[in-house]
């Protein structure tokens, strides 16, 4: 998926199928974010200013070009991950035998549909986490790019989140359910002040 042209990504999001949808725009929304905070850091090596801390700016690199690595997939794996819940719903459902298959195959395609975008999550607060430490050393002059990068991360967040809630709602599984949202919400909420905190960062750079 990740290899077509950009339009053709955009006008698979567009079509009338389930996937890709909501799960692997965010994915891919995330890689985007991750891939700027890798700019960015690239960009602020080398300066006068952050010559004592380029340690620091490298191993910050390094974090964030593998969690681009790690996110890029991400979009594929949620397509197939719900593939598998519609191959599912296709499944028939004559006899009884048929029925309680059919409900036994939806619900481990349901449990990987909402797996998938935690991993996401996941990711992206890793990638929160891996730039938290260099933030001071971004100059004005990539300022922008800083916070680009932290709110298509943000969305990405969001967009995975909502992905969790919808399919841990149809698990009979409840208790594995709600765990799951559970963990979640406070990854969520967790990349919530991470773009805030950069946000109001960036804001006070460019004052």
């Amino acid at each position: 998926m990740i290899d077509q042209p950009f339009g053709a990504i955009v006008a698979s999001l567009a079509s009338k199928t389930p996937t890709p949808g909501g799960g692997a725009a965010a994915a891919m929304a995330g890689s985007m974010g991750a891939a700027l905070f890798v700019m960015v850091v690239r960009f602020s090596r080398g300066k006068k200013a952050n010559l004592d801390r380029d340690a620091e700016l490298a191993a910050a690199e390094t974090r964030l070009d593998a969690l681009v690595q790690e996110l890029l997939p991400m979009a594929e794996r949620d397509c197939r991950s719900f593939d598998a819940v519609s191959a599912a719903y296709a499944l028939p459902k004559d006899t009884d035998a048929q029925k309680a298959a059919r409900e036994a195959a939806v619900q481990q395609g349901m449990l990987g549909a909402m797996e998938v975008p935690e991993l996401t999550l996941g990711l992206v607060r890793a990638v929160f986490t891996a730039i938290e430490p260099v933030v001071g050393c971004v100059g004005k002059a990539i300022a922008s790019d800083l916070a680009s990068g932290a709110a298509l991360l943000a969305a990405a967040a969001e967009g995975a989140f909502l992905n969790v809630k919808i399919n841990a709602a149809y698990l009979t599984d409840r208790p594995r359910a709600e765990a799951a949202l559970g963990r979640a919400t406070a990854v969520r909420d967790q990349v919530r002040a991470a773009q805030a905190k950069i946000t109001a960062a960036v804001d006070r750079l460019l004052a």
